[in-house]
């Protein structure tokens, strides 16, 4: 087993304490009281991904508690 490079991308898209936070591997990027803002930040994200060749997943924890894997957003069209 290989420890080397990293090979994927994954972003967490929380809601916690009032707002949506996003993390880029565990590692807090953001914090943003606007879903759509938290969803930018996570499409800039995977841009990032897709420009170094990773694969990229997203898990979104809802307000409800529920969590969700989802496939990463797709960038932002003319970026």
């Amino acid at each position: 087993m290989s420890i080397g490079e990293p090979t994927s991308l994954q972003i967490l898209l929380v809601w916690r304490d009032n707002k949506w936070i996003v993390l880029r591997n565990a590692a807090q990027v953001g914090a943003y009281a606007y879903r759509t803002h938290a969803v930018e930040m996570a499409r800039t994200l995977a841009a990032e991904a897709l420009a170094e060749g990773l694969d990229c997943y997203m898990l979104v924890r809802e307000k409800d508690g529920r969590w969700e894997e989802r496939p990463c957003p797709k960038p932002a069209r003319g970026g």
